[in-house]
């Protein structure tokens, strides 16, 4: 994903909505006990278009443990939603 790290965290805030959720660097924990999703951020290289302009990159890993299928659809879509940007 193409975004800074401060704009991938203020988004979260977002996708967590009333979710409990441990940030830990570029580890996030998501849910408790037997529940839980790992979202782990990796830095890529930017990506440069010209000698001037640069974007930050991410890779963004999503693991599930327990969830159901349904819960899974759920949890994305809410990540989803939340770091949707429009275009044209």
């Amino acid at each position: 994903m193409t975004t800074t790290r401060n704009e991938f965290f203020r988004n979260l805030k977002v996708a967590m909505r009333g979710l409990i959720y441990e940030i830990d660097g570029d580890h996030i924990t998501v849910g408790e006990k037997d529940n839980i999703i790992n979202l782990d951020l990796l830095a890529l290289p930017p990506r440069e278009i010209g000698p001037t302009i640069s974007f930050e990159r991410w890779q963004l890993t999503i693991s599930f443990t327990s969830q159901s299928d349904e819960q899974r659809a759920n949890f994305m879509y809410m990540f989803d939603r939340a770091f949707h940007r429009g275009g044209g």
